[in-house]
């Protein structure tokens, strides 16, 4: 992460998309204030994610929602549908909508 944000202003406001919630403390050390990040499907796999979730054995760091940590915005969504079986249990498709006014 420290590569990738080292030649942006800080005084813009920015935005990482990554794929998978696995890297908030190095995004977290190098002030992005947004991180959109998506793969858990919301926690789709009832009961599995919901037992990760219980005991921190998920390799990521959030399975779904919003988080913040000093001044960088995590949020993961569920997405619109799953990556094999095309419906999803235990969460809801979406679509979402930011809206930023500015840093």
């Amino acid at each position: 992460m420290e590569e990738l944000t080292a030649n942006l202003d800080p005084d813009k406001f920015s935005i990482v998309l990554d794929h998978q919630p696995q890297d908030y403390a190095a995004q977290q050390n190098v002030n992005v204030d947004l991180v959109l990040s998506g793969h858990t499907y919301g926690g789709q796999l009832f009961p599995l994610m919901t037992i990760e979730n219980l005991t921190k054995m998920t390799p990521d760091d959030r399975v779904y929602g919003y988080e913040q940590r000093e001044n960088t915005n995590f949020i993961v969504t569920s997405g619109i549908s799953d990556w094999a079986i095309k419906f999803k249990t235990g969460c809801k498709s979406e679509y979402l909508m930011i809206d930023i006014e500015g840093k």
